[in-house]
Order: structure tokens, then C-alpha cells, then sequence
């Protein structure tokens, strides 16, 4: 069973309810429904499926920036992929290493300060690229690769909260600026925006599970249930959207 206890919240909530609800937890990333009635699993498999139909044929070389449970990372190695894997976060590297050992290459640091001493065919971010300041993102990505593929979430509209998820207007201007043009965006906004409905209506059912394993309060949940509808209703609404984004030099 995945060590959900050892991760942030409220990033361990939500992998509480994936280990109970699915069995296990293979990805951190969303999930892209082709229908109502597939299994959140099946539907995150969609994702790495677009993922995998736009990379180059492997030897290639890849550097994944945000390497959540190693899931990623592991299938382009083990499909013949130069692939590394990069993140702040030493609980996520000590996780990868429990599970796979020296097989994965990676390393706890920053995209900003890693010392990568080479360059990469394809700098990749699923769901990554929001925590990384938008120039300074194109400012490493120009010294590290040709290419940039982006799954991710952004504000489509003017927003003005703490919180708030990057522009994509600002985005693709810190691109441009750094001599990246978009190839290709697909809109998975419909696709995705139902990850957010799988969570909001398990919460409730989990709550007491949650306070008893996770030691959270019962306003930390209600808060998580708030915040969900309103996340959603960004979605509705059309502030927010989920993008693929493959941007080259």
C-alpha cells in the first residue's frame, strides 16, 4: 500500500481516498475521462497515453521535472528512454527509492538550481509547471532543452486571489520571450474537470477515515469540500482549464 501518510497535506487526503477507493495509487497527476464510467485509473492512463504519442522515439533523452510517485519516469526507462527525473520534495525521491531502487535516476532539486551539466531532447512537466515562475521556467528550459511538453492547469481569465493558478497568457509570453512557440495546445478542460468531482463527492464518505488515519480536523475536510466546489466552479466557468502545451525552439 502506498505510504500516503508520509506526503503533505492535503496532498495525503487525497491519496487516502485513491488507496482505499482504487487499491493502489500509480499517478499524482489528473485524470482524463473519455466517459462517465471508467475508473479514475483508467481515465489518468489516458494522460500518460498522450504523453507517450508525442515524445520522440526513445533513445531520446528526457528530463522530467516533478516526478511525483516515479510512475513516468520508470515506463520511459524501462521503454528505452535517456531519462532522469528531478523534485524538491525529499519525500517523493525517498518514496521512488524504496520502490525502485537505482533503477530511476533522480535527483532532489529545483528546476531552478539543478546542475544538470547537459542538455535534454524533451524537458517535461505534468502538472509541474504551475509551481515554477513562468520566465524563469523558459529562462532554465532554453539552457536545458529544444523542447517543452506541458500537461498542466492554467487561469484562462484575469484572476486576482492568493492561490490563483498561472496565466496562460503569461505563460506562453515568457515562451515566446525565450524563443519557445507553440506547436501544438490541445483543451482538456472537459476531460479532466471531472478528477475534481471524483474527490468532492468521496470526501464526505471518507471524512471520519480521514480524522482517524490522518489525524486532520473535521474543518480541514469541510474546508477541502469548500475549496473543491469552488475549483470546480472555476472550471465551469471557463477561468480555469487544463492544456496540453508542446512548445519548441
Amino acid at each position: 500500500m502506498i505510504a500516503y501518510r508520509d506526503f503533505y497535506y492535503p496532498l495525503n487526503v487525497f491519496m487516502h481516498i485513491l488507496t482505499h477507493e482504487e487499491g493502489d495509487v500509480a499517478y499524482l497527476h489528473y485524470a482524463l475521462f473519455e466517459s462517465s464510467d471508467e475508473s479514475i485509473g483508467a481515465a489518468q492512463e489516458h494522460s500518460t497515453e498522450l504523453l507517450f504519442s508525442r515524445l520522440p522515439a526513445p533513445p531520446a533523452s528526457i528530463l522530467e521535472a516533478g516526478i511525483g510517485l516515479g510512475t513516468t519516469l520508470a515506463r520511459l526507462t524501462r521503454g528505452g528512454y535517456d531519462a532522469e527525473g528531478i523534485t524538491p520534495d525529499e519525500k517523493q525521491i525517498a518514496m521512488v527509492r524504496a520502490e525502485y531502487g537505482d533503477a530511476l535516476r533522480v535527483h532532489c532539486a529545483p528546476l531552478e538550481t539543478f546542475a544538470a551539466n547537459r542538455t535534454y531532447d524533451v524537458l517535461l512537466f505534468q502538472e509541474s509547471s504551475q509551481y515554477i515562475e513562468a520566465n524563469r521556467l523558459f529562462e532554465r528550459a532554453r539552457e536545458l532543452a529544444l523542447r517543452v511538453i506541458v500537461l498542466d492547469e492554467f487561469a484562462l481569465r484575469p484572476v486576482d486571489f492568493e492561490g490563483a493558478l498561472h496565466s496562460r497568457e503569461r505563460f506562453l509570453a515568457a515562451a515566446s520571450a525565450h524563443g519557445f512557440e507553440v506547436v501544438e495546445e490541445i483543451d482538456l478542460s472537459e476531460k479532466a474537470a471531472p478528477t475534481i468531482d471524483y474527490f468532492i463527492a468521496r470526501l464526505p464518505r471518507y471524512r471520519e477515515a480521514l480524522i482517524a488515519d490522518l489525524g486532520i480536523t473535521n474543518e480541514q475536510v469541510d474546508d477541502l469540500i469548500a475549496s473543491g466546489a469552488r475549483y470546480r466552479g472555476l472550471y465551469r466557468e471557463g477561468t480555469y482549464g487544463y492544456r496540453f502545451l508542446d512548445l519548441r525552439t
